[in-house]
């Protein structure tokens, strides 16, 4: 870790102010970036956000089909919505096992989390 990554990190943590004002995410260009940096650590638009992600899901979706344990990826619910992004379409589950515990279907969705919380 060099210099600069240890002290913003630490000043992360203690919540001493990263950016001298708030302003507009560069990346999503929707959110205003705080002076404290937590939308800056949770992007959606950050490049690999969605990469690492869709890693996960597929390694969750792998190991339950070597189980053979039936599967579908990406399997649309019509139930998981956001309205705070305004979408009219619904969220699929990153995962839908089928029978799975008393021969009921089960659903696994995947949400990413900041490393420095």
């Amino acid at each position: 870790m060099s210099p600069i990554e240890y002290r913003t990190i630490l000043r992360y943590r203690l919540m001493i102010p990263l950016f001298p004002k708030d302003g507009i995410c560069p990346d999503c260009r929707k959110v205003c970036l705080d002076t404290f940096g937590d939308h800056a650590t949770h992007c959606r638009e950050l490049p690999g956000f969605k990469y690492k992600h869709d890693l996960v899901r597929d390694v969750i979706f792998d190991i339950f089909r070597r189980a053979e344990i039936s599967v579908k990826k990406e399997a649309p619910m019509n139930f998981l919505t956001d309205p705070q992004e305004g979408r009219l379409t619904l969220r699929p589950a990153d995962v839908l096992m089928f029978g799975w515990v008393g021969g009921k279907h089960a659903c696994v969705d995947l949400t990413e989390v900041s490393p420095l919380v």
